[in-house]
């Protein structure tokens, strides 16, 4: 791709108002909650932040993805910040790709829609993909039952993407995949996985065709360990709420595994527990691949 000299500043639209309207969302978006889900659902977008997922996103070429992109006066020449934004635009330029509305604020604004103390800034709002896959088809799935904590969520899905598992279905009550939170734990994970939300355990059940592992700390239940050559088809691993445990449906008509540990110690963090389950399916796979 060859090198084009171009003024930055000359595509950016400049706000200096904390009182304008895109301002007001990117302050809804980093408070979350309620107010922030709404957001996301009536507009269809989320909020990424920070150098790295905003990086993850343009060098994914998922740039059609991004609707808008936001720096400051200053940060706008930050040296891991204007290369990004050079990046962008040639794309857009080369590839005949519509550009994402570019956004310079007033620095005195800056420190109001950041969430960092410290450090550039650099966000965009960004499409939330509607993805779609057959609960039937035997694919290799994680379902997250339940989980409320975001850091969870988000760390989860990292491991899922860095095991090779791809394709994610969340039960009602699960931390919202694209708060903010969710999004800055999993580190641009979610550019490599289909996500489904919002799915009762009992409307999986129904379709799924493929033997489900569901994580449990009952003693009679299986060891992952000794799952083995089981682990070289096609599955499903159900990891379930930080306090209650996976739904007692999924249970009752899942395999329950127990991850074997000291006596007297406490259980595994969810994530944790993640973590273990997945690169022991991965670790089979590969010992006789």
């Amino acid at each position: 791709m060859a090198t084009i000299m171009f003024d930055i500043n000359a595509y950016f639209r400049f706000i200096q108002s904390p009182q304008n309207d895109f301002i007001k969302q990117i302050k809804i978006h980093l408070e979350g909650g309620s107010k922030s889900s709404k957001l996301r659902k009536e507009n269809g977008e989320a909020l990424i932040e920070g150098i790295h997922l905003v990086k993850a996103w343009i060098q994914a070429k998922k740039i059609s993805q991004i609707s808008a992109l936001v720096t400051s006066t200053t940060d706008i020449n930050h040296p891991e910040i204007a290369p990004l934004i050079e990046e962008l635009i040639q794309y857009c330029q080369d590839s005949d790709t519509d550009f994402p509305e570019l956004i310079m604020v007033d620095d005195s604004i800056k420190n109001s829609i950041s969430s960092f103390a410290t450090g550039p800034c650099l966000m965009a709002t960004v499409s939330i993909p509607k993805d779609s896959f057959s609960f039937a088809e035997k694919l290799d799935t994680i379902v997250l039952d339940a989980i409320q904590d975001s850091g969870n969520v988000g760390t989860i899905l990292r491991t899922a993407a860095a095991a090779g598992y791809k394709n994610i279905v969340c039960t009602v009550g699960t931390a919202s995949i694209w708060s903010i939170k969710v999004l800055r734990a999993g580190m641009g994970a979610h550019l490599d996985l289909s996500i489904m939300e919002s799915v009762s355990a009992q409307e999986y059940l129904d379709q799924v065709t493929q033997c489900v592992y569901v994580t449990a700390l009952d003693s009679k239940a299986k060891s992952l360990y000794d799952l083995g050559d089981a682990l070289l088809q096609a599955h499903t691993f159900v990891f379930g709420n930080e306090g209650q445990g996976a739904n007692p449906i999924f249970l009752k008509h899942g395999t329950s595994i127990i991850i074997p540990q000291e006596s007297g110690v406490e259980s595994l963090n969810v994530s944790a527990a993640t973590a273990v389950s997945l690169f022991e399916a991965r670790r089979i796979r590969k010992k006789l691949s």
